[in-house]
């Protein structure tokens, strides 16, 4: 009887699971200086920021908000545009960037002051520390009608006098010019050294600060009185070119008045019975 005849399993050897190949990582730009570490609250201002690997660079932030019309110049440095200060307050704001490769904001380690310094500076900040303000114990306050009174009270912070014929020593010790929409812009077309007088259609010339004054729809043809007063807070240019205008105010207190898209959309909607809403500023000089 033959030997049973002996089967063996071939050894199978296993096959290397391949390394992936690691995706090299896109360096993070990186800031070192800006040109400018403070300034004013109010207005903007073109700053430089120098660093490294910015072909990587996507945004700049100060305290959170992006800078405008960023332009990389080179590997190390790019320009841009710093608006106002957010809410128009003096504060430290960190910088931190954003990248192509990674949109999380990073920090820089660097800040920037702003500082209420001018009289603009002056005149937003208390518009913006003050607009949801229903009571005030200095200059009283006008249920339903505060509006004039508290444009006033910004044109005292931004360093206007009181005189005998503008004035407000307290609830009820005040003059109309003060506290009336229609007797304050009387008195500013006969102060000229104080400001200009601009139609809606004269709006480039406007701007943050000066006196905004409504004549609602449906009232007198010949417009002789004002409703309500406000003053500027931010001024856009338009993609054809033309300006729009948001204000502040109080009744109805707001910090950018005017609707989502500013008083060019508003101006053409106020329409009752063939009359339209009427707008003035003044352009204010001092």
């Amino acid at each position: 009887m033959a030997p049973p005849t002996l089967r063996t399993t071939p050894t199978t050897t296993p096959t290397a699971t391949p390394t992936p190949t690691a995706t090299p990582a896109v360096p993070l730009p990186a800031a070192t200086r800006i040109s400018k570490r403070s300034g004013r609250s109010a207005g903007s201002r073109t700053l430089t920021i120098t660093g490294s690997r910015f072909t990587n660079l996507a945004g700049v932030q100060f305290a959170g908000t992006p800078v405008a019309d960023l332009v990389v110049l080179s590997d190390s440095r790019a320009r841009f545009v710093l608006q106002n200060s957010a809410d128009y307050q003096g504060r430290v704001a960190s910088v931190t960037l954003t990248a192509k490769s990674d949109p999380m904001p990073r920090p820089t380690g660097l800040t920037y002051r702003y500082i209420v310094d001018t009289k603009l500076d002056r005149q937003m900040a208390y518009a913006f520390q003050n607009w949801n303000n229903y009571s005030n114990r200095t200059f009283g306050y006008l249920s339903g009608s505060d509006c004039a009174n508290f444009t006033s009270q910004t044109l005292l912070a931004r360093g206007w006098p009181r005189s005998s014929q503008w004035f407000n020593y307290g609830a009820g010790r005040w003059s109309g010019s003060w506290v009336s929409s229609t007797a304050l812009s009387t008195w500013l077309k006969q102060r000229p050294d104080l400001a200009t007088r601009l139609t809606y259609s004269q709006r480039s010339q406007v701007t943050v600060g000066d006196v905004v004054q409504f004549r609602w729809p449906g009232h007198a043809k010949k417009y002789s009185s004002w409703d309500h007063t406000g003053i500027v807070s931010k001024v856009v240019v338009l993609p054809n070119g033309t300006k729009d205008v948001y204000y502040v105010a109080h009744t109805l207190n707001r910090q950018f008045g005017g609707g989502t898209t500013g008083l060019a959309a508003y101006y053409g909607k106020q329409r009752i019975k063939g009359s339209t809403l009427k707008i003035q500023f003044f352009h204010l000089l001092k």
